[in-house]
């Protein structure tokens, strides 16, 4: 018999599906195609972390990741808030290059999706993915 899953279980299972469906939703958009998405840690457990890198996002190839935050909702089903953090392959490059501190921290990430482009190759080589 299987075991019944623990509050964490569930929570990394809750927040995890949250993280499938936002990448999903993000991934068909046509605007700004979606390269890359790593989901990494950060310091509160409730929290969900997500970097995404796309390919027309505006701004200078050297300005920084724009960081955001979301709070739960009915469409973002998480227990505590979404940090996402977003860029161009260039700006991603461009943090790496500065050694952003948010970088050690992705480095430790997961890579969520990968349109399997010679760009995202290159960006998960980039951040030793």
């Amino acid at each position: 018999m299987a075991q019944p899953m623990t509050g964490d279980e569930r929570i990394r299972e809750l927040h995890d599906r949250a993280v499938t469906e936002l990448v999903a939703a993000h991934a068909r958009r046509t605007d700004e195609p979606l390269v890359l998405a790593v989901r990494y840690s950060g310091r509160d457990p409730f929290d969900v972390h997500l970097l995404e890198v796309l390919a027309d996002f505006p701004g200078a190839d050297d300005d920084e990741l724009l960081a955001t935050e979301f709070e739960p909702s009915a469409q973002l089903r998480i227990l505590g808030k979404l940090h996402l953090t977003l860029g161009s392959p260039s700006q991603l490059r461009a943090a790496a290059g500065r050694g952003d501190a948010i970088i050690a921290d992705i480095r430790r990430g997961t890579v969520v999706f990968d349109d399997h482009s010679d760009e995202a190759t290159g960006l998960k080589a980039l951040l030793e993915l």
